[in-house]
């Protein structure tokens, strides 16, 4: 386990031959010498506030024996749950969101083996590497983005983070929040891959916050948007993660409710437009998000509520916009990213092809032009083909076809991931998706 040291050869050390005929002296020395031993060992677990160890309980997620293990580790993702302690911890348990959660009371629970994969970043990339739960570490802690942690928090996390660190040779550069590494596809708000979709354990960007945890500051920078493969799609959270304010601002206006420059993407990120996230107007019209057509025309003073409490899930395969029905063009639908490699086009017809292979040819290139209603599009994947019967599944996907990013089409439409897939009962025609 995690938090037990390998102490059986200290043990054995200090028992063998333990009743020789020592001289009296030598006994002594020998036993004062085991005292000190254990009680610098014993200090050193010692939770030096609350006075009493640090201690890690096994609460596994009933997916924990699915996920595959991880190819290798090179960060550590903090998160705030944006929830209270209960429903936080049944959703994050039920699902395999996390490696550990860090409840107010300072007591942490192991939920995925931490060699194994946890859903708990989504569509995320740092340093030109994408989807980062393939290689990191998340830990959930009970709170807010913009709100003080407790005291028990601080120093139980602060001791996980030095034994982790120690254990993967993790730098603290590499110690990083959810709304770092979280990205957006392209949508109707943001034309471009974009930084923002999550503001999520934002507070751990703070320097003083940091200090508490052991931690040097964190990124001055981020490389993703330096090196043009993203763009900042909320200034403010920016300026937050890397020129940090002395102290947190408290909000002036409601933070769920739609006024002037806080339209549906700044507060329901990509859920602006799920069937379970609800617009409720001034005039007392109720809307889902899967309902609204005119998204500039929503009045200020529109409230916006999630009707399943779960504004951040994450490895949801984000499904299918249609031609027609989500909109009318090809870039209203992918923006910039049309006619990318990670954009998939399902025509009516049956032809499958990804942006990049549609604008090869002059006569593909016209059908992107003017796509017949009807026609799907996937937005943010790398398509692998068809699943057959010489073809299977770790031929289509490699190493990931069974990662929790990996996702599944059966020919009755149904959508799996590779973690719920049983690689022996694969239908032909099943077809395979890795998200990017």
């Amino acid at each position: 386990m995690d938090n037990k040291l390998d102490i059986e050869g200290v043990h054995t050390y200090w028992s063998i031959n333990f009743s020789k005929a020592l001289g009296r002296r030598k006994f002594l020395k020998t036993a004062f010498g085991m005292g000190v031993f254990c009680l610098n060992f014993a200090l050193s677990r010692s939770d030096a506030t609350a006075g009493r160890p640090f201690r890690i309980s096994d609460r596994y997620s009933p997916l924990n024996e699915r996920r595959p293990v991880r190819p290798e580790t090179r960060y550590i993702i903090l998160h705030t749950t944006e929830g209270d302690y209960r429903g936080s911890f049944e959703k994050i348990q039920r699902y395999g969101e996390a490696h550990y959660f860090v409840a107010p009371s300072g007591e942490v629970y192991r939920i995925i083996d931490r060699r194994r994969i946890a859903t708990h970043a989504g569509r995320s990339m740092w340093q030109g590497r994408s989807t980062i739960d393939n290689y990191s570490i998340g830990i959930e802690v009970v709170g807010y983005h913009d709100r003080d942690i407790t005291e028990a928090q601080y120093t139980a996390l602060r001791e996980l983070l030095r034994q982790l660190k120690s254990l993967y040779r993790i730098g603290d550069e590499n110690i990083l929040t959810h709304s770092m590494v979280a990205y957006g596809r392209p949508n109707r708000f943001h034309s471009q891959k974009h930084r923002g979709r999550k503001r999520c354990g934002m507070i751990f960007a703070h320097p003083e916050v940091r200090r508490r945890l052991g931690l040097s500051p964190g990124p001055a920078d981020d490389p993703d948007v330096a090196a043009r493969r993203l763009v900042v799609a909320d200034p403010e959270l920016h300026r937050f993660l890397y020129q940090p304010h002395p102290v947190f601002a408290s909000a002036s206006v409601d933070p769920m409710v739609i006024s002037k420059g806080t339209n549906a993407w700044r507060i329901a990120r990509e859920r602006y437009d799920d069937p379970l996230t609800v617009y409720v107007y001034p005039d007392g019209r109720r809307l889902r998000g899967n309902e609204i057509r005119d998204w500039n025309g929503i009045p200020a003073g529109t409230r916006v509520l999630f009707l399943d409490g779960d504004r951040d899930r994450e490895h949801e395969f984000e499904g299918f916009l249609e031609i027609g029905r989500d909109g009318g063009t090809v870039r209203e639908l992918a923006g910039d990213l049309y006619a990318d490699a990670t954009t998939i086009y399902f025509f009516p017809d049956g032809l499958v092809r990804t942006g990049a292979e549609m604008n090869r040819t002059a006569s593909l290139r016209r059908m992107l032009d003017s796509p017949p209603d009807g026609t799907r599009v996937l937005v943010g994947y790398v398509y692998g083909g068809y699943v057959r019967p010489d073809r299977e599944a770790s031929k289509v996907a490699g190493k990931s076809w069974n990662y929790p990013s990996t996702f599944y089409r059966l020919p009755d439409g149904r959508i799996l991931r590779g973690d719920e897939i049983d690689d022996k009962a694969i239908p032909a025609r099943t077809m395979i998706f890795m998200l990017r």
